[in-house]
């Protein structure tokens, strides 16, 4: 059974992920997408820069759908268990890769969202 707080707490993660795939969609049309166009139409890089860029967010989507199921049911099997532990794990790499890149907006969510998750399971 999933007690309150953790579902709170997946549930916060939930609207976590789900808002920072609409910030980072905006954010690649306000910025990262016209950057790309000065590389020019064909540049294979740009173009496969522009479909990661976009492709990201259907991690964060998924992870939505995923703490909107684990609020419900709870994250009880194995299968749960290793795509949460997996996903949380890449956040946190991905994080300290901006970070030590200098780029600190980013960490914020990439961070924050998978502590929520990994919180819901000790409470």
């Amino acid at each position: 059974m999933v007690s309150s707080l953790a579902k709170t707490l997946l549930y916060v993660a939930a609207a976590a992920s789900s808002t920072t795939a609409l910030g980072h969609t905006k954010m690649g049309y306000d910025l990262v997408f016209p950057a790309l166009k000065k590389l020019g139409v064909q540049d294979k890089g740009a173009i496969s820069a522009r479909i990661g860029w976009l492709e990201v967010n259907q991690g964060f989507v998924i992870l939505s759908i995923f703490c909107l199921k684990w609020a419900q049911f709870g994250i009880t099997d194995v299968y749960d268990k290793a795509f949460a532990s997996f996903y949380c794990v890449c956040q946190f790499y991905f994080g300290w890769c901006y970070l030590k890149a200098g780029i600190k907006e980013p960490v914020i969510p990439l961070w924050g969202i998978p502590t929520l998750v990994g919180l819901s399971q000790l409470v």
